[in-house]
C-alpha cells in the first residue's frame, strides 16, 4: 500500500516549481491532491497531468492572502472529499531589499504571502482536522527565517514569523493529534531562483554552502513526504533544514 493512500493532501503554490513537484510526488504515493494556486490555468494543468498519469488530483484557484477565499477553499475541499489529512503551505515570494529600499507596500505584500497566508491556512484547515482526529501541516520557511542575510528584510521577517507560527500551531494542537513542522530549504534550483545563474551563482554557492552538491526540488519534496507520513509521527514544532550544511556554520 502506498504511504498516502486514502489521504487528502492540499498544497499551495501547486501550479509551479516545488509545489508542482510536491503535488506529483504525493500523488505518486497514492494521495488525492488538491492543487492550490492563484493561477487557475497552471493549477489545472498540474491536476490534469496527475490524473493523466493515473493519479488523483483537483485544481483549486485561490488567493491565499484573502481570508474569505481561504475559508471558502477549505470548506470546498472538505465538501468534496470529507477530510483533509495534510496541508502543505508552500507558496511564497522572495523579494530583495533593506528597510530603506523596500516600500511599505512591498513589505506588507511579502508578509501577506509568506506569513499571513500560513496563518489563514492553519486557521481554516485545523477545525476540519480536529473533527477527523488529526492531521499534518507543513510550512515552507527557508533558512533565512532562521538566520537572515543582507538585503532580504521582508522575506526574512515573514519567514521568521512563519517559523514562530509553526511552533505555536504545533504546541497549541498537539493534543488534537495535529503535527506542524517547518521545511527550511537552502539554495535550491527552483523558479524562485531562476534569475540567479552562471558564474555569480557558482561563486555564491562555493562561499555559502559547505557541501558541493546542488540541492534539487526533489530533495525538499522528499523531506515533505517524510514529515507528512506516519514515519515522522513524533516530530512536531521543528525546523527541518535542507541546506547542505550552510545554517550549521558561521561562515564558510
Amino acid at each position: 500500500m502506498k504511504k498516502f493512500e486514502n489521504k487528502v493532501v492540499a498544497i499551495t503554490g501547486g501550479g509551479s516549481g516545488l509545489g508542482k513537484l510536491s503535488c506529483e510526488m504525493f500523488a505518486a504515493e497514492g494521495a488525492t491532491v488538491c492543487v492550490i494556486d492563484i493561477n487557475a490555468q497552471t493549477a489545472g494543468a498540474v491536476a490534469e497531468s496527475i490524473v493523466s498519469a493515473g493519479g488523483k488530483a483537483k485544481a483549486f484557484a485561490a488567493d491565499i492572502t484573502n481570508e474569505s477565499a481561504m475559508e471558502k477553499l477549505f470548506a470546498e475541499i472538505h465538501d468534496t472529499y470529507g477530510r483533509l489529512d495534510v496541508l502543505f503551505n508552500n507558496a511564497g515570494i522572495s523579494p530583495i531589499g533593506t528597510v530603506t529600499t523596500t516600500s511599505y507596500a512591498d513589505f506588507r505584500k511579502v508578509l501577506a504571502i509568506d506569513m499571513e497566508s500560513i496563518f489563514l491556512g492553519c486557521k481554516y484547515a485545523i477545525p476540519y482536522m480536529e473533527k477527523q482526529g488529526g492531521g499534518v501541516i507543513l510550512n515552507t520557511v527557508g533558512t533565512f527565517g532562521l538566520k537572515p542575510i543582507p538585503n532580504k528584510v521582508g522575506y526574512a521577517c515573514a519567514k521568521a514569523g512563519a517559523m514562530s507560527l509553526t511552533r505555536s500551531v504545533a504546541i497549541d494542537f498537539a493534543r488534537s493529534n495535529i503535527r506542524c513542522n517547518a521545511i527550511c530549504p537552502g539554495f535550491v534550483d527552483t523558479p524562485l531562483n531562476k534569475d540567479f545563474t552562471g558564474e555569480a551563482r557558482e561563486k555564491f554557492l562555493d562561499s555559502y554552502q559547505p557541501m558541493t552538491l546542488k540541492i534539487q526540488p526533489e530533495d525538499i519534496a522528499k523531506t515533505a513526504l517524510f514529515l507528512a507520513s506516519d514515519d515522522a509521527r513524533a516530530i512536531t514544532g521543528q525546523a527541518v533544514v535542507i541546506d547542505g550544511g550552510t545554517e550549521a556554520c558561521l561562515y564558510y
